[in-house]
């Protein structure tokens, strides 16, 4: 099926398994793999050419509530609600290490952008960074006051922010572990659920529980535009990889795509048929979400050429035999031109 623009955006395709509903979902930096997380606690990989099961599925034991990818692929970060958080080789399906005790349920985790560092956002009101290969933790737990519900690294690395159970998303300096700038707030739109920073760095977008999100100037932590309004409860965010497409993950059951230069829709919802609980895009734009009815959702949001059959390429062949043949065909009718011509010469000679 040939892609579509954003407005149109084209279902690609569904991964179903019939097991517990999808908590989250990332692809890998190369774009080969997704990978998606349950709540039973499981993980499964999949080959996004083909659609089919990567490897087998990666135990565990409580619910999958957040998953990352390193930024070189070599390694697959999983949080989970009873604490603890795994690091994966999403080759062998083994273990990396030990699995990291978070101490409270941990509710997303992500990479920075150089693969350094690894954060969790915790229940227990803290935000922490581990060394991924060490295993321990770098520096104090960042104490965010009430509980973190998601982080993300900003594209340099040098900024954490965090979605937090009391409604701010703040800001931090990833080098000190201090606050930066204000605390950025939304006014009663509930709890914050998740946040997301553009490719460039530039804006940095908040989800709510409300149903809101937010723009936001990092730099100087003014809004971007006026707030959005997604209708149900926020739980996911991403952006493209080109900047141009805001998708949320939202409790009604769809995924709703924003300009957030205009802060207007892209195009109509995409429809899960159930609500989705996180959303992440593919380096070539393929959109993934994490529906509660165990099902992950696949649409194609950019532009790509058409697919050319079995039959366009007789017709290719055929026209191309058509035109040789007319050029044949003209080249008699001049031959035969320029001989009748010097015969009627000759002959009033």
């Amino acid at each position: 099926m040939a892609a579509l623009a954003a407005p149109d955006a084209a279902r690609a395709g569904t991964l179903a398994t019939g097991s517990s509903g999808v908590t989250a979902v990332t692809f890998s930096p190369d774009g080969t793999l997704l990978a998606s997380g349950y709540s039973s606690g499981t993980i499964r990989l999949w080959n996004v050419a083909s659609g089919r099961a990567a490897g087998p599925v990666l135990p565990a034991g409580s619910a999958v509530t957040g998953l990352a990818f390193s930024p070189d692929g070599t390694m697959l970060a999983s949080g989970y609600a009873d604490g603890t958080i795994r690091l994966w080789n999403p080759v062998s399906g083994q273990l990396a290490s030990v699995p990291l005790q978070a101490g409270s349920a941990v509710n997303g985790v992500a990479f920075s952008p150089d693969g350094s560092l690894l954060a969790s956002a915790d229940a227990d009101g803290t935000v922490r960074l581990w060394s991924p290969v060490s295993g321990l933790p770098s520096g104090a737990p960042l104490q965010v006051g009430s509980a973190a519900d998601a982080v993300a690294f900003s594209p340099d690395g040098q900024l954490l922010a965090s979605a937090d159970a009391d409604g701010t998303v703040r800001l931090w300096d990833v080098t000190s572990g201090r606050a930066v700038g204000p605390v950025l707030r939304a006014g009663p739109a509930g709890r914050a659920t998740a946040v997301a920073f553009s490719p460039d760095g530039t804006l940095l977008a908040g989800g709510y529980a409300g149903g809101t999100i937010r723009l936001w100037h990092p730099a100087s932590g003014q809004p971007g535009g006026t707030a959005l309004n997604a209708g149900k409860g926020v739980n996911g965010l991403a952006f493209s990889p080109d900047g141009k497409i805001l998708a949320s993950a939202d409790a009604d059951g769809t995924v709703k795509v924003w300009n957030p230069v205009t802060g207007q829709p892209a195009g109509p919802p995409l429809r899960a048929g159930s609500a989705v609980n996180g959303v992440a895009f593919s380096p070539a734009a393929q959109l993934a979400a994490a529906g509660a009815d165990g099902a992950v959702h696949l649409w194609n949001t950019v532009p790509g050429p058409p697919a050319r059959t079995d039959a366009g390429k007789w017709i290719i062949v055929a026209m191309a035999a058509l035109a040789i043949a007319l050029s044949v065909f003209a080249a008699i009718i001049t031959t035969r031109g320029i001989l009748a011509a010097r015969s009627l010469w000759k002959y009033c000679s």
